[in-house]
């Protein structure tokens, strides 16, 4: 539903203002709400269709697979943790769209398969299909930037991508999902004498 403001991008004559946008050279000096922000933003048409797409593919395959909501909260802190990640990379300067969102949201499902416990619904199936879903991710991350250059050029999309957000999200969705179960464990324990 986060996801929805780029929507706004689609209308003809209403442009989103610029200063939404994440800047990693800038490290901490900027507005903090820009790492949230900065997903709405897009170069062009073909940029926000193309993370539009990769959207509904996500969100059809948590509904599909009847994700526990546990996923929803990972994908919710992987938001802005991703984009926190980028300013770790001053390379560079301006970063805007959902690319890193969507692979946090990616790695999440993978790595939530690949980690089921309840037995309802773990079976040899899921963790195979998790495995394959985040090995197959890692691939493309690696495949389509072994250089590790800060941006590359898209003639498909008319503008330059930034794959480090692309592993910058596959990252912290596993952190995020392999982290979030702990924090449900520790119980306190009152004794009394």
């Amino acid at each position: 539903m986060l996801g929805l403001p780029a929507l706004l991008g689609l209308l003809p004559d209403l442009t989103l203002p610029d200063h939404w946008a994440l800047h990693p050279s800038a490290g901490l000096h900027q507005n903090p709400l820009n790492l949230w922000t900065c997903a709405w933003l897009h170069a062009n048409t073909r940029h926000l269709v193309a993370n539009l797409g990769g959207l509904a593919l996500i969100l059809s395959l948590g509904w599909i697979l009847k994700l526990p909501p546990r996923t929803a909260l990972a994908w919710l802190l992987a938001w802005p943790i991703t984009h926190l990640a980028l300013l770790l990379d001053p390379r560079l300067d301006t970063y805007f769209g959902l690319s890193g969102v969507l692979h946090a949201g990616l790695s999440i499902i993978a790595t939530s398969l690949i980690t089921e416990t309840n037995p309802d619904r773990a079976t040899k199936w899921t963790t195979t299909y998790g495995w394959a879903l985040l090995l197959g991710m890692l691939a493309k991350c690696w495949l389509e930037n072994p250089d590790w250059q800060a941006l590359l050029p898209r003639p498909g999309l008319g503008m330059n991508t930034a794959p480090m957000s692309h592993w910058a999200g596959a990252v912290v969705g596993i952190g995020i999902t392999l982290t979030l179960p702990l924090l449900g464990t520790h119980r306190c324990s009152k004794s009394r004498p």
